[in-house]
């Protein structure tokens, strides 16, 4: 059973020796990630061949179970049950009913003395879009060779987290590292819809005493806290009329589509308000008109309407407030306007406040492990976007999103992740494991 030498050694090494310290098994590991850097590409480039989007997830959790199963560990299928998310306070809809879908979650146990780490990663993207403007096939994973990129959609976004967590599990059994506390792996679904995969992994007492998120960062950037973010839908009524006198009648479509654009001038005027660290973003109050919805039967003018948008917010702002906000605008918008009718909101769409649970800790792990692999320096700061984070935050757990690495495109087309990232955030990952699952438990 190796040893991992002086702690407060490993903590302070400096960059010059990259920061390994005196173990044998901690340096071969190290090594090991450098020798095997093309089985980490196609590690990642196989995860890129599988598509996975919403509800078409069952071969990908069946690729990651082989792949644990052939290093001698042990998946653990965490299902994503429909009844219990229709219950949860935490669910967000849609819940899906399709059958067998499934989380997976890899425990390492530790010799006991130590501090409990999670790494979860997602196995769901977004589809493809229109395969017309890729110039890289989308589930291909093709490399270019003279940039180091490997592209297709989910290259960064989060294939390339699921990756590096394959390979630092296979790292770790095959030079046979022992942590004092337990490690544990969450390969999670519906982290580009819902956020119920990793709901489901903690509420089934996959728990730790700290995690980390490798999605939608870059090796020098981890995310500490995100916006609020809130789908929502309004609708608007107006009044009967043939359209060869549509002036005697009110088109719905016409102020529904005017009140939007209030509703989005208003909302981004909150923007002068933010408060640091929130600066950083010129807008971090955000309105998105997603979708917009009217029709009439011929010759007559349309009298419904209705339309899907999303938001985004900082704190200190919530959910009931911004609820507030918008039913205010629309409402003062119809009256001055002298619609005939009063817009009716829906709010029964993603909801989450903003999110925060890091401490000084995490910040100084991933900061120090970072340097010492050649970053000099890590901005620690908040999204506008969403993540899981804030399911670990409910239950108090510390929890940080870093990594994957350099990636571009998300969401796009030719989505692509820079390949020397790979063993790169391995290294690191490594090490923040070693030091944290190795250091002192909680009182």
């Amino acid at each position: 059973m190796p040893a991992h030498g002086d702690r407060g050694q490993l903590l302070g090494t400096s960059r010059a020796n990259c920061g390994r310290p005196a173990d044998p098994a901690f340096r071969a590991a190290l090594t090991m990630i450098d020798d095997h850097a093309q089985d980490w590409t196609g590690l990642l480039q196989g995860l890129i061949r599988i598509p996975s989007c919403f509800e078409s997830e069952h071969e990908i959790v069946r690729h990651v179970c082989r792949y644990a199963t052939a290093i001698g560990l042990t998946p653990v299928l965490v299902p994503m049950d429909a009844e219990l998310l229709r219950r949860h306070l935490d669910a967000v809809r849609p819940v899906s009913d399709v059958a067998d879908r499934n989380n997976v979650v890899v425990r390492l146990p530790g010799q006991g003395a130590g501090r409990s780490l999670i790494l979860n990663c997602h196995l769901d993207i977004q589809p493809a879009g229109d395969l017309a403007e890729w110039t890289h096939p989308p589930f291909a994973g093709q490399i270019d060779g003279a940039t180091g990129a490997i592209f297709g959609r989910g290259a960064m976004d989060d294939k390339a987290g699921a990756a590096i967590c394959l390979g630092l599990m296979r790292v770790i059994v095959e030079q046979r590292l022992r942590f004092d506390g337990d490690l544990l792996f969450q390969f999670v679904l519906e982290d580009e819809t819902t956020g119920n995969g990793s709901l489901m992994c903690l509420e089934a007492g996959h728990i730790a005493d700290a995690a980390f998120i490798l999605d939608g960062t870059r090796p020098d950037r981890a995310i500490e806290q995100h916006a609020g973010n809130m789908e929502f839908s309004v609708g608007l009524k107006g009044r009967p009329a043939s359209v060869s006198v549509s002036h005697l009648g009110a088109n719905a479509p016409e102020m529904l589509s005017r009140m939007l654009l209030h509703l989005r001038d208003a909302f981004h005027r909150l923007n002068a308000t933010r408060e640091p660290p929130w600066t950083e973003f010129p807008t971090p109050y955000q309105f998105v008109i997603h979708a917009v919805h009217a029709d009439a039967p011929r010759f007559c003018v349309p009298v419904e309407a209705s339309a899907r948008c999303f938001v985004t917010f900082p704190p200190p702002a919530t959910i009931a407030g911004m609820r507030a906000f918008l039913e205010q605008e629309g409402r003062s918008h119809a009256e001055a306007q002298g619609y005939p009718h009063l817009p009716a909101f829906d709010w029964d769409g993603f909801a989450v406040h903003p999110a925060f649970c890091a401490n000084e800790e995490l910040r100084t792990l991933v900061r120090n492990a970072a340097e010492r692999h050649g970053i000099s320096a890590v901005r620690i700061g908040p999204s506008t976007g969403t993540s899981d984070l804030r399911h670990f935050g409910r239950r108090g757990i510390p929890c940080l999103l870093y990594g994957p690495g350099r990636g571009f495109n998300p969401h796009r087309a030719d989505e692509h992740f820079l390949l020397e990232d790979l063993p790169r955030m391995m290294k690191i990952y490594l090490d923040m494991i070693d030091a944290w699952c190795n250091g002192a438990p909680p009182s």
